[in-house]
């Protein structure tokens, strides 16, 4: 485990390793993503949101369920970064994960279930639920990447920072963490972070990624009260969240290598036994 990732998130809420990825392997990952939702078509799987302003394009299913991409959920270096942050080799995984392709929605929010009230059980004992993503292109230099506020995974609010991800990092964040997907940097001000209203913000201003976005999600955590409470409280009474755990099939392949590693997988229907 790496003790200065853990001391750096749990001093800001989230901790940036830098270089986990060659560029060729993240190219791979692009070709990959694309198969894959290709498949996911084939299956009747994807779908888009068109009663919001966006193009981002989803798959039902988590990475676990994925032919092409369940071994980049357990690829080891994304473990070690998980059990370094949370501290512990007994991570659990349960499901929480997805790809994505093109611009989603941004706004600032955290994912945790008590997202305002800091007298809630959120914030009453340690927290151990994070999410780790991948984005497969440069968000140092471009738009589209992540904003979090430093350390509001202990207080109320934070500083804005943009995560400076280039090609190969690997961001993770608490879930109580303040942050907002999708962030806008401006041509003239790249630095400048636009806390509200960066939907107003007309294309010729922005600095737009050369290529198109793509971004995988993962959530891990560890045994007990946080994760018993969030999959009670939210996994499983969302309908959109219980839809994609339905829809998730697990190969005794990709079962087999979470065994391997030592991941513990929750299977929360009788469904995602394929």
């Amino acid at each position: 485990m790496n003790t200065t990732l853990k001391q750096k998130f749990d001093r800001d809420g989230y901790v940036l390793a830098e270089k986990t990825f060659s560029e060729k392997e993240i190219s791979n990952m692009r070709d990959l993503v694309y198969k894959q939702y290709e498949m996911d078509k084939q299956k009747g799987l994807t779908f888009q949101l068109p009663h919001l302003p966006t193009k981002a394009k989803y798959a039902k299913g988590d990475l676990l369920s994925k032919e092409l991409l369940h071994s980049i959920l357990l690829d080891e270096r994304i473990l070690t970064i998980a059990r370094s942050v949370l501290g512990s080799n007994n991570i659990v995984y349960f499901g929480d994960s997805s790809y994505q392709l093109g611009t989603g929605l941004r706004g600032f929010h955290r994912d945790c279930l008590d997202r305002t009230d800091l007298s809630a059980p959120d914030w009453q004992t340690e927290y151990n639920l994070i999410r780790v993503g991948i984005y497969l292109q440069n968000h140092k230099n471009y738009s589209g990447g992540l904003k979090v506020k430093i350390a509001s995974h202990v207080n109320a609010d934070g500083k804005s920072v943009f995560v400076d991800n280039e090609v190969g990092d690997v961001v993770t964040w608490s879930l109580k963490t303040i942050h907002s997907g999708n962030a806008v940097r401006l041509k003239m001000f790249p630095n400048f972070s636009i806390d509200k209203g960066e939907g107003r913000i007309p294309s010729f201003m922005k600095k737009e990624e050369p290529t198109e976005r793509i971004s995988l999600f993962m959530t891990f955590g560890l045994k007990g009260f946080h994760l018993d409470r969030y999959i009670k409280e939210y996994e499983l009474k969302r309908e959109d969240t219980v839809a994609h755990l339905k829809a998730s099939k697990y190969s005794k392949e990709a079962l087999e290598l979470a065994k391997n590693r030592n991941v513990e997988v929750l299977k929360l229907f009788p469904e995602q036994d394929s």
